[in-house]
C-alpha cells in the first residue's frame, strides 16, 4: 500500500460535484454527498450549481433545473450541512460560464437568457452558432457579460458560500467569439473594418482581453461584498504542459480559447488555480502530460493558491494515488501547490477514457480516506485574511444618456504618480484590484469628450470603492437626496446616481423602486428603454423627468436606468 506524502500543513482537498449525475438533486442525494466527503477526509466540495442557463437554487434570474427535486434548494440546504455538521466542509459553487444550451434544441422556458436575449450568443467564422458545447455566450457582448457576471454575484450576495468557481470561461476555439456586436466593438475601438482572420494577433487579444475582463468584474465586485470569498476555476491543460515560463504563451488556454489564468494570477483576479489535469496514468505519454502540468503550476502561482485537478474518473484507484502524491511533492526547484480536487464525485475511476468511468464506488472514497488519514483545513489566504489591499473600480458612463463608455481610459495616480492604467469593459466598468491602502486619485478620459478627475479617493484594506465617472454634459438636475425632489417642478429633468433597488424589478411593466442609500427615502421610476432585471440591493443611476401622480407622490417617468454593481 502507497503511503501518503507527510503533510502537517493544511491542504485543500475536494470533489468537483456535477449537476448531471445524483449529487444534490434530493435532500437525501445531499447528505450521501457529505457522508461520503467527510469518509474521505475532504474539506471542500466545488458543487455545479449552474449548468447550462439553469439553476440548482433559488435563483429570480434563471430557470429552475429540471432535474432538481421540486422546490428543493440544493444550495441552501447544502451550506446547512455542510458548515454546521461535523468536521466543517467549505462550499464553492460551480458555475458553468459560457455554455447555455445543448444544441441539439432550444430551451422552453421564456425565463431563459436564450429567449430573453438571443442576441448574446457566440458564432464561429462562418457564422455557425452551435459549438462543441451547444449554444453558448459571447463574452465580447456587453449584455452577456453583464448578465453573467449579476447571476454570479446575485449567489454572492444571498448564500454563505466559501466561494465562487468557473467553468468554461473561456471561448470554445479559435474560430469563435464572431458574435456581430463584438465584431463592431473591435472595429470601432481599433478603426478597422469587415472580419479579422481567427488567427489575427490583435483579434486573439481582444478576446482574450473580453474573457479577463468578465474575470475582473466579478472579482472585484464579489470580494469587495464579501472580502473573505475564495474565487477560482477550472483551467485548461489540453496537451502538453509548458517546457518553461515563456512557452506558456503558446499553450492551448492561452493560444486558442484565450484563457489567460497565468495573467489572472499575476493580477489577483484569482484566489485559486485548478487546473483540469485529466490524463490517463496508465499511458506513459500522458503521465508526462501529468506531471509537466503540475510541476509547472508549483512553480508559477504567482502568490496565489495552485490546486491541482486530478481526473481519477480516467484513472484506477492506484493510479489516482499516485498522481496524488505527484502532486504533493515539491517540484525540483522546491516548490508546492497547496491541494488536489477530483474529477469527480460521480465518476469514480475508469479505464483510461470517459466512457470507461464507473460512477459511485464506495472504495474509492474509502481509498481516499486511508490515504489522507485525517481531516486538514484548507489553505489560509493573506491576503484576505490579513489584507493590506482594497479594490477600486467604477463605471464611466456619458453623462446625456447613460449610455456605457466603452474602452474609456481611467488612469489612478497616487500622490502625483501614475500607478495604473485600466479600459473600461463595454459596460463601461474598470477595476484596480490589490491598490495598497491609501489615498489616490484618477482621471477618465476618452476621445471626443472633456475628461473627468475624482480626488481624495481612500481605498480601505480589505474593502472595495465603487464610483461611478460622468463624462460629458446632461441637461438634468443631478439630485443627492430624494428628499430634494419636492422642491423640483414637474417636467424637471433629472439625475440620481448610486440609488439603491430597494425590491426586485423583474418585469419590465413593474415600477421600479429606488431609494438612497444612506436613508428610507425611495421613489417610484417608470423605466422606457428596455433594461436588464434588478435586484435587491442593486446600484443604479438613474435619468428621467419628474411628475407628480394623482396621489401626489412624486415619480420619475420616461427612465433611462443604468446598473452600477451591488455596492
Amino acid at each position: 500500500m502507497m503511503l501518503a506524502t507527510t503533510y502537517t500543513q493544511a491542504e485543500f482537498r475536494g470533489f468537483w460535484v456535477d449537476g448531471f449525475n445524483q449529487g444534490f438533486h434530493t435532500p437525501e442525494q445531499v447528505d450521501t454527498l457529505l457522508q461520503r466527503v467527510r469518509a474521505a477526509k475532504m474539506n471542500a466540495v466545488i458543487v455545479q450549481m449552474r449548468k447550462r442557463g439553469d439553476a440548482h437554487y433559488a435563483s429570480p434570474l434563471e430557470p429552475f433545473a429540471t432535474q432538481q427535486q421540486a422546490g428543493f434548494d440544493a444550495l441552501a440546504y447544502l451550506i446547512e450541512k455542510a458548515h454546521n455538521e461535523t468536521p466543517r466542509v467549505e462550499v464553492h459553487v460551480w458555475v458553468n460560464s459560457h455554455p447555455l444550451w445543448p444544441g441539439s434544441g432550444w430551451p422552453s422556458d421564456p425565463k431563459h437568457i436564450l429567449n430573453r436575449y438571443p442576441e448574446i450568443q457566440t458564432e464561429d467564422y462562418d457564422g455557425k452558432r452551435v459549438t462543441e458545447v451547444g449554444y453558448g455566450g459571447d463574452w465580447g457582448h456587453p449584455l452577456y457579460h453583464e448578465w453573467f457576471t449579476r447571476v454570479v454575484l446575485d449567489i454572492v450576495r444571498r448564500y454563505d458560500i466559501d466561494g465562487i468557481h468557473f467553468d468554461y470561461i473561456r471561448y470554445t476555439g479559435e474560430r469563435w467569439g464572431y458574435n456581430p456586436v463584438s465584431l463592431e466593438r473591435f472595429n470601432r475601438r481599433y478603426g478597422r473594418t469587415g472580419k479579422p482572420e481567427p488567427t489575427d494577433p490583435l483579434w486573439k487579444q481582444w478576446r482574450r482581453d473580453q474573457v479577463t475582463a468578465v474575470v475582473r468584474k466579478i472579482y472585484a465586485q464579489a470580494t469587495a461584498l464579501k472580502p473573505k470569498l475564495k474565487v477560482s476555476a477550472a483551467l485548461i491543460t489540453w496537451g502538453d504542459g509548458p517546457q518553461n515560463t515563456d512557452d506558456w504563451v503558446n499553450r492551448s488556454a492561452y493560444r486558442a480559447v484565450f484563457q489567460d489564468w497565468q495573467g489572472w494570477l499575476k493580477e489577483g483576479i484569482l484566489d485559486m488555480a485548478i487546473p483540469m489535469v485529466y490524463y490517463n496514468e496508465a499511458n506513459p505519454r500522458y503521465a508526462e502530460f501529468f506531471r509537466r502540468w503540475a510541476t509547472f503550476l508549483k512553480d508559477h502561482q504567482h502568490g496565489r493558491i495552485g490546486i491541482v485537478g486530478i481526473g481519477n474518473y480516467l484513472n484506477s484507484v492506484e493510479n489516482t494515488l499516485q498522481q496524488i502524491e505527484f502532486a504533493r511533492a515539491p517540484s525540483p526547484s522546491g516548490n508546492r501547490v497547496y491541494g488536489v480536487n477530483f474529477f469527480s464525485y460521480a465518476a469514480t475511476t475508469g479505464v483510461g477514457t470517459e466512457e470507461g468511468a464507473r460512477l459511485y464506488q464506495e472504495p474509492f472514497y474509502a481509498a481516499l480516506g486511508e490515504y489522507f488519514k485525517e481531516w486538514v483545513p484548507t489553505p489560509p489566504m493573506p491576503w484576505k485574511h490579513a489584507p493590506t489591499a482594497g479594490h477600486l473600480m467604477g463605471t464611466v458612463l456619458n453623462a446625456a444618456d447613460l449610455t456605457p463608455v466603452d474602452g474609456a481610459t481611467v488612469e489612478v495616480y497616487q500622490a502625483g504618480s501614475l500607478v495604473r492604467t485600466l479600459t473600461a469593459d463595454g459596460n463601461g466598468f474598470f477595476a484596480a484590484v490589490h491598490l495598497p491602502a491609501g489615498v489616490y486619485s484618477l482621471i477618465a478620459r476618452v476621445e471626443g469628450m472633456p475628461a473627468q478627475q475624482l480626488s481624495s479617493i481612500w481605498v480601505t484594506a480589505g474593502m472595495g470603492v465603487n464610483l461611478p465617472i460622468l463624462l460629458g454634459d446632461s441637461e438634468t438636475v443631478s439630485v443627492r437626496r430624494l428628499e430634494s425632489l419636492a422642491s423640483f417642478p414637474d417636467g424637471t429633468p433629472v439625475l440620481l446616481i448610486g440609488k439603491v433597488v430597494a425590491q426586485d424589478w423583474l418585469a419590465p411593466d413593474q415600477p421600479l423602486i429606488v431609494r438612497d442609500a444612506l436613508s428610507d427615502a425611495t421613489i417610484e421610476v417608470q423605466v422606457s428603454a428596455p433594461a436588464l432585471p434588478l435586484l435587491r440591493g442593486d446600484r443604479v443611476a438613474v435619468k428621467g423627468i419628474l411628475r407628480t401622480g394623482m396621489d401626489g407622490k412624486k415619480t420619475i417617468k420616461d427612465a433611462t436606468v443604468r446598473w452600477l454593481g451591488v455596492l
